[in-house]
């Protein structure tokens, strides 16, 4: 088992914290995605994968129209131009 240490600054910390909140904010939207989409007439409803996929990309769309540099448009922007890197 790896163990867990604490964050060497500030700046790691915050790094931790971000990450940590990303992940819990992804999995709570999975589950609303999935609930919405059930409530949607004429509309799919999401699987758990499905939904999990989606999650942390809107979760970071949201971030982005959040940012003093962003908003609406810049988060469906980024959303239009994302790619999947398969390179690796």
């Amino acid at each position: 088992m790896d163990e867990i240490r604490n964050p060497a600054d500030t700046r790691e910390f915050m790094a931790m914290w971000n990450s940590v909140t990303a992940d819990h904010l992804s999995h709570k939207l999975a589950g609303v995605l999935q609930q919405l989409s059930g409530r949607l007439p004429d509309t799919p409803v999401l699987d758990e994968a499905q939904a999990g996929a989606l999650s942390p990309l809107l979760v970071r769309a949201l971030q982005v129209a959040a940012s003093p540099e962003g908003g609406v448009h810049a988060a469906v922007q980024f959303l239009a131009e994302y790619r999947v890197d398969t390179s690796a």
